[in-house]
């Protein structure tokens, strides 16, 4: 925001305080509106990042945007697939991600695993066809939407703050 004074007066003042009142009143309209608009553009880099996993079975994933407490809001990824597309699957492919320590995650780490760990991959049906895997790699989709919506915060912060 740009306030200019022509002459330094008391109705010039006036007024470039009832500016800066004005603007000041508008901050928590706008802080909403940023939080908003990262919220729904880390969702769109999410379905873009889970679209571009490399997952041999069904993929079953679905992108959501859920407000919480007071201004915040969580981008949720719900589905079967979810955590072998982002932290990966198999003794060959799996592991790699940057946080998969932190929330316990990776290779022979999921609930019911028989065979992560085995060198020999193992086979599984889709659509009456039984296919063969050694796993896949961790896609990392919600990981990297958030570094790129961290690229972001600045470009939107201006343009939401600017006027």
């Amino acid at each position: 925001m740009k306030i200019s004074i022509n002459v330094l007066d008391s109705r010039s003042i006036d007024q470039a305080i009832r500016q800066l009142e004005g603007y000041a009143n508008s901050l928590d309209d706008k802080a909403k509106e940023l939080c908003e608009r990262l919220a729904e553009m880390g969702a769109m880099y999410a379905e873009w990042n889970f679209s571009g996993v490399l997952y041999a079975g069904d993929i079953d994933y679905h992108i959501t945007v859920e407000r919480g407490e007071g201004d915040t809001y969580k981008i949720l990824a719900d589905g079967k697939t979810v955590l072998f597309m982002e932290f990966g699957a198999g003794v060959h492919y799996g592991g790699g991600h940057p946080l998969q320590g932190e929330f316990g995650m990776g290779p022979g780490t999921y609930p019911g695993q028989k065979h992560a760990m085995d060198p020999n991959g193992w086979w599984f049906r889709q659509d009456g066809t039984k296919i063969h895997t050694y796993g896949n790699p961790a896609g990392m989709p919600m990981y990297n939407a958030g570094k790129d919506l961290r690229k972001d915060i600045l470009e939107v912060a201006r343009e939401v703050f600017r006027t």
